[in-house]
């Protein structure tokens, strides 16, 4: 203040030095240190995250500062990595995107944000694949670049599996539906579309469960038993694009994420129509073998009684072809012997096929093989 006496000289030393009462000093040192704190805090934060984090030099692209994470990446201290330039760590395919980027921040261009795939490649050689995240920003007079590096390593990595797993359904033959909980379709593989005569998956989004059955009702019977977290297997009537009946078994189950909560249901539907045509074949033949059974046994009583005649008429006759006579009709009738067994056997094998299905067929083949035509040359 004007009207208060100058200091003398003494006491205006000891405020400059931090002594005196009123030391300017002591009037800004707490804000500093709290300042300080601040920063320190701070860097402590930029230390601890994952992510690597490098302060470049526009104009010249050295490393200005970096925190942890980057010496960690690049296995380097952190003055080895501020005596060295940024694109030195970049993988190659990537160095002239960044030459480029840091020669437009050095034209002052205005601050820009960038984001790309990169490597990050450490003194050892080691390849961390990262997503980098590119600012200019600018601090008193000068101009520098933040990139943000993160390890996408798991993310690549799950993205892969991801496509491996879209080409498999996309590849599959079967019919592969994935809708919401109301039945309403978000995906369709090709196989479904060209099970049911449509030329996209795409076509069938948004429409609903219902339209591909025969009978709609049982579309909603599938949704409903789903929604009761039920998994299910039908054997029903499909409805093709135009119209035309055929036969499908649809499979599903819900979708459910990792609280148990469910997301979505998915369906695996098969044209089983050729399979239906080979049942009914199979049926068909059971029977016509029944009636041949029935032939062959009707056949050889019919053979025998006439065979009996004339085994009797050759044992009244005293001539030397009687006993060729009896010798042939011995033949005759291990012959139809042969074919009494096989009767029998043909109604077992008949019982068999019933009885199990297809599980029978090695056995009805190996039937065949003792039966074959050898058998009956004579």
């Amino acid at each position: 203040m004007h009207s208060e006496p100058p200091d003398d000289p003494d006491t205006l030393r000891e405020k400059i030095i931090g002594l005196g009462e009123t030391s300017l000093h002591k009037s800004y040192y707490p804000e500093l240190q709290s300042r300080l704190a601040e920063l320190e805090r701070f860097r402590a934060l930029l230390d601890q995250t994952h992510d690597a984090i490098f302060l470049i030099h526009a104009e010249t692209g050295r490393l200005a500062d970096v925190n942890a994470s980057a010496g960690m990446y690049l296995d380097c201290s952190k003055k080895e990595l501020l005596a060295t330039p940024f694109i030195k760590w970049i993988s190659p395919q990537k160095k002239a995107v960044f030459d480029e980027f840091a020669r437009r921040s050095c034209e002052q261009l205005p601050a820009s944000r960038w984001t790309c795939i990169a490597s990050l490649v450490s003194r050892e050689g080691r390849e961390t694949p990262v997503e980098i995240t590119v600012r200019s920003v600018t601090f008193g007079d000068k101009q520098y670049i933040v990139a943000i590096a993160r390890d996408i390593t798991d993310r690549l990595q799950a993205e892969r599996e991801l496509k491996i797993k879209e080409s498999a359904l996309e590849s599959s033959t079967n019919g592969i539906l994935i809708t919401d909980l109301a039945g309403t379709i978000m995906y369709a593989n090709p196989g479904f579309a060209s099970i049911f005569g449509y030329e996209r998956g795409e076509m069938l989004a948004g429409r609903s469960l219902e339209i591909f059955f025969a009978n709609p009702a049982i579309g909603k019977k599938v949704t409903d038993l789903l929604r009761k977290n039920h998994a299910i297997t039908e054997e029903t009537i499909g409805v093709r694009n135009g119209g035309s009946p055929f036969h499908i078994q649809v499979s599903g189950s819900v979708v459910q994420n990792d609280a148990g909560q469910p997301l979505c249901i998915m369906l695996i539907v098969m044209d089983i129509t050729e399979r239906i045509l080979i049942d009914q074949l199979k049926r068909e033949t059971c029977a016509q073998l029944g009636k041949n059974i029935e032939q062959f046994a009707i056949l050889g009583d019919h053979i025998r009684n006439p065979l009996q005649v004339i085994v009797g008429y050759a044992e009244m006759i005293d001539d030397p072809l009687a006993k060729m006579i009896l010798d042939q009709s011995d033949r005759i009738d291990e012959i139809i012997t042969q074919l009494d067994r096989g009767w029998v056997e043909s109604a077992n094998v008949r019982q068999f096929l019933r009885r199990h299905g297809d599980d029978a067929e090695p056995r009805v083949e190996t039937f065949i093989q003792r039966f074959s035509i050898k058998d009956w040359d004579s």
